[in-house]
């Protein structure tokens, strides 16, 4: 293994005056875990699971291919309406940062557009002066509490927020943890619950889940990808807190709406310069 790092870091050097990063291909061997694999190249298991949509992180077969980005980092695909400002919010960066790692010279782009975020740029401007972070950028669509289900059209308990997000948003962990679930449940279609100790959080309605069962995520590690599956009318997050089992408010933990972006000069991203 640690010819084949010396190799890929002798080619990232090669890539580094074409691009920004670039993708390696590596195939699994027999005895490789998920773990192993994003130690090897430096980058977090999460990003590879973002990368690999179809691959069982528990079950990797020797011979599968997996796409590795070179350095980590995030890849969004454009949406009717997006501009680089909405872009940069949804990963709690800056817009100077996808303009240098896609090398744009401009600000023009174009829904289907693929553009990379650099991972140790993502989140230098969460706010993280409560108790959690926000899991993702976007509104609240539906508070917590007695509610006239959208669906159902019956008064019923809300027993999270609704965060309204175009599909493909990133979502982040709201605090570190272990991934106590990952998978689909009726109702909250893809589906994740974190354990941090006396409480839990949970992120329902996902498009992509990037976490499995067991792992330890760190405050503002990507987890998944706003979707909508199961119930749901439209592209959100819903998002719960569990404190000792019982549903509390989500906004009592977060920092203000207005203040979910928070970027101080000391925290702002440099480029390395």
């Amino acid at each position: 293994m640690k010819k084949l790092i010396l190799a890929v870091l002798i080619v990232a050097l090669t890539f580094t005056a074409l691009s920004e990063y670039f993708l390696l291909h590596y195939y699994v061997k027999f005895g490789d875990t998920l773990i192993e694999i994003a130690d090897s190249f430096g980058v977090s298991p999460s990003t590879i699971l973002d990368w690999n949509p179809n691959i069982d992180p528990r079950y990797l077969k020797a011979g599968q291919e997996l796409l590795i980005p070179i350095p980590d980092g995030i890849i969004y695909e454009v949406k009717k309406g997006d501009t680089l400002d909405t872009i940069a919010k949804r990963f709690f960066t800056v817009v100077d940062v996808i303009k240098e790692a896609n090398n744009l010279i401009g600000s023009i782009i174009f829904p289907g557009q693929k553009l990379f975020i650099p991972l140790e740029a993502v989140g230098i401007a969460f706010n993280d002066t409560k108790t959690l972070i926000w899991p993702v950028y976007g509104e609240i669509s539906s508070p917590f509490g007695w509610r006239i289900h959208p669906i159902t059209k019956r008064w019923s308990f809300h027993t999270g927020i609704d965060i309204a997000a175009p599909e493909g948003t990133p979502i982040f962990a709201a605090d570190s943890g272990v991934v106590e679930y990952a998978g689909w449940k009726s109702g909250y279609g893809n589906f994740i619950i974190i354990n941090h100790g006396l409480y839990k959080t949970a992120y329902g309605h996902l498009s992509k889940i990037d976490v499995f069962v067991g792992q330890y995520v760190t405050r503002g590690e990507l987890i998944g990808r706003v979707g909508n599956t199961g119930i749901s009318t439209g592209p959100h997050l819903h998002f719960e807190v569990r404190y000792r089992n019982r549903y509390t408010n989500p906004v009592t933990y977060l920092p203000s709406p207005a203040k979910k972006y928070v970027l101080s000069v000391e925290r702002r991203w440099m480029g390395g310069k």
